[in-house]
């Protein structure tokens, strides 16, 4: 894996719990995949980039919190092409969030792990059943995976091999929205539309170029852009193209 950085200066935010996803596959990425995270949270923390050799498993490059309540891995790409981003789900009720029992781990079991998004959603049982609510996309060189992971073991899956998926901070699944008593923020709604009619707009195919520009789109002012500059604000923009053959194409933006 030989991933290219481009890296900025560190924004300095004031809340939390927000983040946005999206990907595009086949055509609409002119083969293999895209796949974006715009990650938002409180400024309490350093953000960190590291590459990561387990003794057992596949390699992987990171995005890292450390110094925090809620440290950990926040996006990552593996030596086989697999990368994997997560979003909270921060719709649910906070006293039912901070009641869970679940594993936080899914994001570094996903890529020391698996190879490619078909082994893991035929391990999904394994992986997801168990792990904390959190909305997932994950990709390789041919599909993006988008996982809703609920309460109580519940998730639902939604995969494809071309066209385009988003995703926010709410459950989309109808057999998980409205479960948990959660209730759609609006920034997270508004979010959701934008990101979706930028796809809809954007010539194809997709390239990483036009996934920066759209992470970087203040149409919605400070407080329900995809890039945020007001009661929260955008920590790291992390997009990973991911060609049929060869390595990964990364653009990080801190």
């Amino acid at each position: 894996m030989n991933p290219r950085l481009l890296l900025c200066a560190v924004l300095l935010p004031i809340q939390v719990l927000a983040c946005t996803l999206w990907g595009a596959a086949g055509d609409d990425a002119a083969g293999g995949t895209l796949m974006a995270k715009n990650r938002d949270w409180k400024p309490d923390h350093r953000q960190l980039l590291k590459a990561v050799r387990p003794q057992a498993g596949h390699a992987y490059f990171g995005l890292y919190a450390e110094g925090n309540d809620a440290q950990g891995l926040k996006a990552g790409v593996n030596d086989q092409g697999l990368s994997v981003i997560v979003a909270s789900a921060s719709s649910i009720p906070k006293a039912l969030r901070d009641a869970q029992r679940g594993t936080r781990a899914v994001l570094t079991r996903v890529l020391a792990g698996y190879a490619s998004v078909d082994a893991v959603m035929a391990d999904a049982e394994a992986i997801f059943s168990n792990a904390r609510a959190n909305f997932y996309m994950l990709s390789d060189r041919r599909k993006v995976l988008v996982v809703e992971v609920g309460l109580q073991g519940k998730y639902a899956l939604s995969v494809l091999d071309r066209g385009v998926a988003v995703h926010t901070n709410h459950y989309l699944d109808r057999q998980l929205a409205g479960r948990y008593g959660d209730t759609p923020g609006p920034s997270s709604r508004v979010r959701l539309a934008r990101i979706d009619a930028l796809l809809e707009q954007a010539p194809r195919p997709l390239g990483v170029d036009a996934f920066v520009a759209m992470s970087q789109d203040r149409h919605a002012g400070p407080d329900d852009s995809l890039w945020r500059s007001g009661r929260e604000h955008t920590l790291a923009a992390w997009i990973v193209r991911t060609p049929p053959s060869g390595p990964p194409t990364l653009d990080v933006r801190i």
